[in-house]
């Protein structure tokens, strides 16, 4: 599961798949959206971005482009 959390404190936006990334909810942050697929969890997080500062741990990113990326042989 992918999350965005945010921090209007700190104008943060988190795209997380780590369960671990929780715990900001007790410093304050708010999970806004959820979804399976990471893509439209970072697309959610984009598209409310205004003067907020977008991150995200590189490696969820890479992982869903190379996972995306396989093919099947038949």
């Amino acid at each position: 599961m992918y999350r965005v959390l945010v921090s209007k404190r700190e104008g943060r936006i988190l795209v997380t798949g780590k369960e671990r990334d929780l715990r900001l909810v007790e410093e304050g942050w708010d999970v806004v959206f959820e979804s399976f697929d990471w893509e439209e969890a970072f697309d959610f997080a984009m598209d409310m971005a205004e003067e907020e500062i977008v991150e995200w741990y590189y490696d969820e990113a890479v992982k869903k482009k190379f996972i995306t990326g396989l093919s099947v042989a038949t």
